[in-house]
């Protein structure tokens, strides 16, 4: 599931309650196998526009260190929206892997017919 235009900064304290909430119930769901923050590591993906953290980046790696992974976002450019916030749209302080993953990888492991389109225009 790909949620857009959402905001990232929610999702550490969702995942932290829903964690909570599971260890204390999960006898009461055992076919829940696993803690709600791995299945949302899994299944969920957000666009990072808008990024609705402060510009600083020790935030934005704090961030994506309690959210557990760099999986999780997709690059969106909010374009064409007239409040478009314009380039580069990207969260301060992201390493080159992660503004790679942000930009290209995780949008190819979440959409695996881009990358079969990507294959097909190198062979052309």
């Amino acid at each position: 599931m790909v949620l857009i235009e959402s905001g990232v900064t929610w999702l550490p304290a969702f995942m932290w309650r829903f964690a909570k909430f599971w260890r204390g119930l999960r006898t009461e769901v055992p076919w829940v196998d696993r803690s709600p923050p791995e299945i949302i590591r899994e299944h969920v993906r957000l666009t990072v526009q808008p990024f609705d953290a402060p510009h600083d980046p020790a935030i934005v790696c704090r961030l994506i260190e309690q959210i557990g992974c760099d999986e999780i976002l997709l690059y969106a450019s909010d374009y064409p929206h007239w409040q478009f916030d314009g380039a580069p749209g990207l969260p301060p302080g992201l390493t080159d892997g992660q503004m790679r993953k942000i930009c290209r990888d995780n949008a190819l492991s979440t959409y695996p017919r881009l990358q079969e389109a990507a294959d097909e225009c190198r062979a052309s």
